[in-house]
């Protein structure tokens, strides 16, 4: 079997799983986090805004404005509250992605350091290998023309078309 894929018997098989529980687990952080943060926030903020004595602004515009009963403006006091919240946290989240564009190196290292992204290439890897490395590979098949070289010189081809790692090898 290729050495790169785990058998089923073998231990990578196990680690390959428990890593990717682990990596399922992390990428839900943010959700629960923007979870968290709301409700914690609407829940500091809803004393202060929506008190009864005095009638805090909050709740005043929950009965008078939208009509709510009394007995439900806490209710969809807090749920405005967390709405807002989770949309400050969430705009803030896309300027700081999309408009300042500060963590693109931190992506580039989280790519970097991924496992199961050993085999795939940059732009500027594809690049290097279509205007350089390759060339000059073919320039050695003519000078020297060997069967090997020239299945070698298609899986590069195939690699940089497709960015991805084909090993040639029949299991």
């Amino acid at each position: 079997m290729d050495a790169g894929l785990p058998e089923p018997g073998d231990g990578r098989m196990v680690k390959k799983f428990v890593m990717t529980i682990v990596w399922r687990i992390s990428q839900t952080g943010p959700l629960l986090s923007l979870f968290f943060w709301s409700t914690a926030l609407a829940g500091i903020f809803w004393p202060i805004l929506g008190s009864t004595n005095p009638r805090g602004p909050l709740l005043a515009f929950v009965v008078d404005v939208l009509g709510v009963p009394a007995e439900r403006a806490t209710i969809v006091g807090l749920l405005l509250l967390f709405l807002l919240f989770s949309g400050i946290i969430l705009g803030i989240g896309f300027l700081y992605d999309r408009v300042l564009r500060l963590w693109r190196e931190q992506m580039d290292v989280a790519y970097e350091r991924n496992p199961y992204a050993d085999d795939r290439l940059f732009r500027k890897e594809r690049l290097q290998w279509e205007q350089f490395y390759l060339p000059l590979a073919r320039a050695m098949y003519k000078v020297s023309p060997d069967p090997e070289f020239k299945q070698a010189i298609e899986r590069v081809e195939n690699w940089v078309a497709t960015g991805r790692i084909d090993s040639g090898k029949k299991t």
